[in-house]
């Protein structure tokens, strides 16, 4: 009967392990990224986006500055978001911000506490990006893949 019972358990365990594997080999499926309908890109790798989010790329490969836009905490998909593209946690991307800002190279993106919001702010800014969930209306802004 133990030995059952542990072999249920070991059968869960692995499954939950592979559902996690599943899940996490398309990380984007929980979020989409938004461009201003006029930004070329139909596509952007997960490093530029990175970059673009920690402010260490400025500009577009056609020259326009770009301005990411992040939704506030209180939106789950802003953890995953900085956890699968930032690969920091909410504590460690607070962090990051504190040293940039105390050594005056950089200011983390404006936060933004709606998704129409940040459809608003991608539309007024022909070099914004923005990530919404997946169910929320991106309206007539672009939506990019990310590689």
């Amino acid at each position: 009967m133990q030995r059952r019972r542990i072999s249920r358990l070991v059968v869960v365990a692995v499954a939950a392990g592979l559902g996690f594997a599943v899940a996490s080999a398309n990380p984007a499926a929980d979020y989409k990224v938004i461009v201003h309908p006029d930004n070329q890109v139909a596509a952007v790798d997960r490093q530029f986006l990175r970059d673009a989010y920690l402010r260490k790329a400025s500009v577009w490969r056609s020259g326009e500055t770009i301005r990411p836009i992040d939704l506030t905490i209180a939106f789950p998909v802003r953890g995953r978001f900085s956890q699968e593209v930032l690969k920091k946690t909410p504590a460690q991307l607070k962090c990051y911000w504190n040293q940039q800002i105390f050594s005056g190279k950089g200011v983390p993106p404006p936060e933004i506490d709606s998704t129409e919001a940040v459809v608003a702010y991608v539309l007024g800014n022909p070099g914004a990006v923005g990530y919404l969930p997946v169910e929320a209306s991106a309206g007539s802004a672009k939506v990019i893949e990310v590689k």
